[in-house]
């Protein structure tokens, strides 16, 4: 439920998740799940689709991340890397954050 004012609060209070912008009254403020710095309502829309775009993101870096480590683990499997080049790598990919 998305509100700003101080009647809304006992619905803001009940709903999964309460969002508020910044200027909302200091009640409905207090008790939502989320408060935004915005000036308007209308900001929720940039919201999504930031939010959209980054989980796209981070699925796509998991799905990356996972088929390098696989390949690590079945090269090494397979006795075509060492062990201790597979370990390195996996380290490196995991501080660069591929």
């Amino acid at each position: 439920m998305i509100r700003k004012g101080i009647n809304d609060s006992p619905a803001l209070s009940e709903a999964n998740v309460g969002i508020a912008i910044n200027d909302s009254a200091a009640s409905a403020r207090g008790i939502v799940d989320i408060t935004i710095a915005a000036d308007d309502l209308h900001e929720l829309v940039s919201l999504r689709r930031i939010a959209g775009n980054l989980t796209r993101r981070i699925r796509s870096n998991y799905r990356v991340v996972m088929g390098f480590n696989g390949s690590l683990i079945a090269l090494g499997a397979l006795g075509i890397l060492p062990p201790a080049t597979s370990a390195m790598l996996h380290n490196l990919s995991t501080a660069c954050g591929a």
